[in-house]
């Protein structure tokens, strides 16, 4: 069986498709979140504001809660009061960033359809979903029919054999395809299969799902292992992967760790989305434990949920990083919209467990923006350099 093909034939009720076909398939699942609800609600507004029979929906507070302004809250609570009108789910206590509630609050399967206004949604690949991003324009016909149109993508295969080394990370397995495949899997469904990710934790695949639309991926999936391969075949042995940093301006710009060594920072960035679950979070420990943070840099830890959070507490990492000088900010994006928690001035450098390092990502448009993994983050946050 083609999972991809034959799970995008089911949903459009037909006997089969084919690249290059247009669609319209439903929708299981609507996703959103505080950041791109304004936009969505304007255009909403501008017809009945109606939702299709049967839909789930579920947004999230996550891009600047607790309210940083008094616009922010305000849009919060019309948010609050739309979600409860149209019996759709909201997390609007500081549950934690949208594709981690997703991933806890949700019983997300192979085969079924995501669509958000967001650009990670593919995160839930990681269970096999198939997660579309739209604009928050492109949200509206989506909720008001339940069907989501679209032209069949063609599809590339990466295997991920072999064992990572101990200073890599998935975070690094996904830098690594951003630069070495960035080009030849753009605008195409990534299919991920192999042994090392028959051997991975759902946070080593939410990672490499999550990063992986940074290179204008359609979607990135996990597929069951009984299904047939598709499309072009890209074959990586994830042992020969060094950790690897992605240099502005944007996250396809990869090189090894080790070319920017000696590289100054000032601002140091774990959790968020990408990398805020408790894999990553116990590894950026295990580097800062009994360590101090250089005093030059600021370290700031976003657990990605509440539920992380509270595995921190219950094992003790928020007492070590809380004792190396970390800041630890409440569940939710932190730092990275550029909203709030953190925000760059000109002069700083920062490494981050981030998604994106465009100019202005994160405050001034002249900060630089480093993205790496977990590890490479606490150890630069301890050093003061790359």
């Amino acid at each position: 069986m083609k999972f991809f093909l034959h799970s995008l034939a089911k949903a459009a009720s037909l006997p089969e498709v084919v690249s290059g076909q247009e669609i319209s398939v439903k929708a299981d699942l609507i996703l959103g979140h505080d950041g791109t609800w304004p936009k969505m609600l304007s255009v909403w507004k501008q017809g009945e504001c109606r939702m299709a029979d049967g839909l789930k929906a579920l947004f999230t507070v996550d891009h600047a809660f607790p309210a940083p302004t008094v616009q922010d809250r305000a849009m919060q609570q019309e948010m609050a009061d739309v979600c409860q009108e149209k019996n759709c789910l909201i997390y609007n206590h500081g549950e934690g960033v949208l594709h981690q509630v997703v991933a806890e609050k949700e019983n997300i399967i192979p085969g079924m359809i995501i669509v958000g206004a967001d650009g990670h949604v593919a995160t839930s690949g990681a269970f096999g979903a198939l997660a579309f991003s739209v604009s928050p324009e492109g949200l509206v016909p989506v909720l008001e029919t339940g069907n989501y149109s679209l032209k069949v993508p063609d599809v590339v295969t990466i295997y991920l054999e072999g064992q990572l080394k101990p200073d890599t990370m998935a975070r690094d397995v996904a830098l690594y395809i951003l630069g070495a495949h960035g080009t030849e899997i753009k605008g195409k469904a990534i299919a991920l299969r192999g042994s090392y990710l028959e051997k991975a934790n759902s946070d080593s695949k939410m990672t490499i799902c999550n990063l992986l639309p940074e290179a204008g991926v359609v979607t990135a999936f996990i597929v069951p292992m009984d299904s047939e391969a598709e499309g072009n075949i890209i074959h990586i042995d994830v042992g020969f992967i060094e950790p690897m940093v992605a240099v502005p301006p944007e996250p396809t710009s990869v090189s090894p760790l080790k070319d920017l060594a000696g590289k100054k920072v000032s601002v140091a960035i774990i959790g968020g989305c990408s990398a805020g679950r408790l894999e990553d979070i116990t590894a950026a420990a295990s580097v800062l434990k009994g360590q101090t943070v250089h005093p030059d840099v600021t370290l700031i830890v976003t657990p990605a949920s509440s539920q992380v959070a509270n595995e921190m507490d219950q094992i003790g990492l928020t007492t070590i990083l809380r004792n190396s000088g970390a800041v630890i900010m409440p569940p939710g994006c932190g730092p990275c919209p550029g909203k709030h928690f953190g925000v760059l001035s000109s002069n700083d450098v920062a490494i981050t467990t981030t998604i994106r390092n465009s100019p202005g990502r994160i405050g001034a448009k002249e900060a630089e923006i480093y993205l790496a993994s977990p590890l490479s983050v606490a150890q630069a946050a301890i050093k003061g350099v790359i």
